[in-house]
């Protein structure tokens, strides 16, 4: 496979007019100049594939429903989108549609799945376009022991939209669940779950958390507590501003060296592309440090991605004797060629439109 441009190895070096050699799915030969009969894709710059660590899939069914309305009262345990959800959530052709045309330009994604009966449909639905679709699920009752451990069985794992709502008995047999599936929750994400202290309420009784979300408030120790215990933060901005007119501190987070990443939430409002999130994030870290790598900064998002959904056969990086995970992006549209920073110009100026296509180890999606 030609390109015009290769990110390549753990440092995102770039490689100019090179070609990439994948056998069985496995990166063979990644060098300089293009082959003879390869797959043509010389305008293009192949990046690791990042993930989308956290959407919620289901309100994409009712797109700006959520307009005129608070975080609480849209998407609250009360709210709007739980009763359109319920009204609309078995249109399994829409769900099929919006996956095919929205979320087709991912090897990964990992959905906050409200009602935990349709993870098998929606994952034999993925699986058709190639996608890994993890759905992370929650009981329909926090007080009930059972349906934690059947929706466990059922999805990839457990993701908790408000940990304080989950009794303190339940949480011995939650921990357990934990150890062997992912569990993942919303922290920070209001005042007053930073108040309760939805993080330590987990933490301290033993869940062992894959991943939390949001993270707008939270204290400085907090950030420590995530490291120590090798908790991936999954940061939304876009979310955040609608909702809150807050972002989280990724500052303190980069500094903390917490690992970093990003999902678009609710596909109902907002469109699941990555990299408007991205340049959220990397903005606020310049702002505070004009001198950080934007090397660094991908390589961080992209290896946080992968671990937060658990997806550990995949790489985060382009290199020879590792599975193929790979993205093509139009690097004409995103003017390359003058580019002083290449690393930075990705993160600043792609959308998730300017993809050509995707290799997930021996596939190849193309993109129109």
């Amino acid at each position: 496979m030609n390109t015009k441009y290769i990110v390549y190895g753990k440092d995102y070096d770039i490689i100019k007019k090179a070609h990439i050699v994948i056998e069985d799915g496995i990166v063979k030969e990644v060098s300089n100049g293009w082959v003879n009969n390869g797959i043509n894709f010389k305008n293009a710059i192949a990046i690791p594939g990042i993930f989308n660590a956290h959407i919620h899939l289901l309100d994409s069914i009712v797109p700006e429903a959520c307009i005129g309305y608070d975080l609480s009262s849209y998407a609250g345990s009360k709210g709007l989108k739980h009763s359109l959800i319920r009204l609309y959530s078995r249109n399994y052709d829409f769900y099929e549609h919006f996956i095919s045309k929205e979320l087709v330009y991912y090897n990964g994604i990992g959905d906050f799945l409200e009602i935990h009966e349709l993870c098998e449909p929606l994952k034999t639905t993925a699986n058709k376009y190639g996608l890994r679709y993890i759905p992370l699920s929650r009981p329909h009752r926090y007080d009930d022991e059972w349906e934690y451990l059947d929706v466990a069985g059922k999805c990839g794992g457990l993701g908790i939209s408000n940990p304080t709502r989950i009794p303190p008995w339940i949480l011995n047999a939650l921990a357990k669940v934990s150890r062997r599936t992912i569990v993942a929750a919303h922290i920070g994400e209001t005042k007053r779950m930073w108040k309760i202290g939805a993080l330590e309420y987990l933490v301290y009784n033993g869940v062992s958390l894959k991943h939390v979300v949001h993270g707008v408030y939270m204290d400085p120790w907090e950030y420590e507590l995530l490291v120590e215990h090798d908790i991936v933060l999954v940061t939304c901005p876009s979310s955040n501003l609608w909702f809150l007119g807050k972002l989280p501190d990724v500052y303190k987070a980069w500094t903390k060296n917490v690992d970093l990443t990003i999902g678009t939430d609710n596909t109902g409002c907002f469109k699941p592309d990555i990299w408007r999130e991205i340049n959220i994030i990397y903005s606020l870290l310049v702002s505070n440090d004009p001198y950080i790598r934007s090397n660094d900064v991908l390589a961080k998002i992209s290896r946080s991605s992968i671990k937060a959904i658990g997806i550990n056969d995949l790489p985060w990086f382009i290199e020879e004797g590792y599975k193929a995970n790979i993205y093509l992006i139009d690097a004409d549209r995103i003017m390359l060629d003058r580019s002083r920073d290449i690393i930075g110009s990705i993160m600043k100026r792609a959308s998730i439109d300017h993809h050509l296509a995707r290799i997930i180890g021996d596939k190849i999606i193309y993109h129109k």
